[in-house]
């Protein structure tokens, strides 16, 4: 079997690596619109090598943005942090938690519905994300037809076992044929953060897991 990345790649390989490169750059770029008090994230979708679509995450057009304190519970989660708990509209805005009462849209989510409006077929299409997609924009990748998610960073999250072995399913459902197709930039295994965004649905809490990258659950496997 070919590596991965590093020494005895063969050419193919090294060129889609350097492919993926370069559009990750791209959706480095397209963070840099991101408005949101919580993590800013960039994605693009490349369609047979065209950049088909693009998002940030943010709140809905029209609406206030994040940073002026148009997601309620983004606003909430942030006075949290810095110690302004008795300034909460609701005290279970934390972060994590209530995420369903979100009012931004995710970078993902973005790119997927924008390339709707334009009547843009995503079918067989590579998901390049600054930051690998949340439980939801995974499943949301799978039923649109993306093919291959490519991320930069590993977003870290906490949750059950049952929902722990869904994701992996859903990413599974990707790379049942070829591992390459969801993987981090370069095929390396990203930096690792030491806490993460519990998840809400996980009762009790302490049956909840850390969801680790690929390649950092197969060396655990050993």
């Amino acid at each position: 079997m070919q590596p991965r990345y590093g020494a005895g790649m063969n050419e193919d390989r090294a060129k889609q690596i350097a492919r993926d490169r370069y559009y990750m750059k791209l959706a480095e770029a397209v963070q840099e619109g991101a408005n949101c008090l919580g993590s800013k994230v960039g994605a693009i979708v490349v369609l047979r090598n065209r950049v088909v679509s693009t998002g940030y995450n943010g709140t809905p057009e029209d609406f206030p943005n994040c940073l002026d304190d148009g997601c309620v519970r983004c606003h909430d989660s942030s006075l949290f942090k810095q110690g302004r708990a008795a300034e909460m509209s609701d005290p279970s805005h934390t972060s994590g938690s209530a995420l369903d009462r979100c009012i931004c849209v995710h970078a993902e989510q973005n790119a997927f519905l924008t390339a709707t409006r334009f009547g843009i077929a995503l079918d067989g299409a590579c998901l390049y994300s600054t930051l690998s997609p949340c439980f939801g924009c995974l499943k949301e990748a799978v039923q649109v037809g993306i093919s291959r998610i490519v991320y930069k960073g590993w977003y870290q999250a906490e949750y059950a076992p049952a929902l722990i072995a869904q994701y992996k399913a859903l990413y599974g459902h990707l790379s049942r044929d070829n591992e390459t197709n969801f993987e981090s930039i370069g095929g390396q295994r990203p930096q690792i953060e030491t806490t993460g965004q519990p998840d809400p649905y996980a009762e009790p809490p302490e049956i909840a897991m850390s969801l680790k990258p690929p390649a950092a659950a197969a060396e655990d496997s050993v």
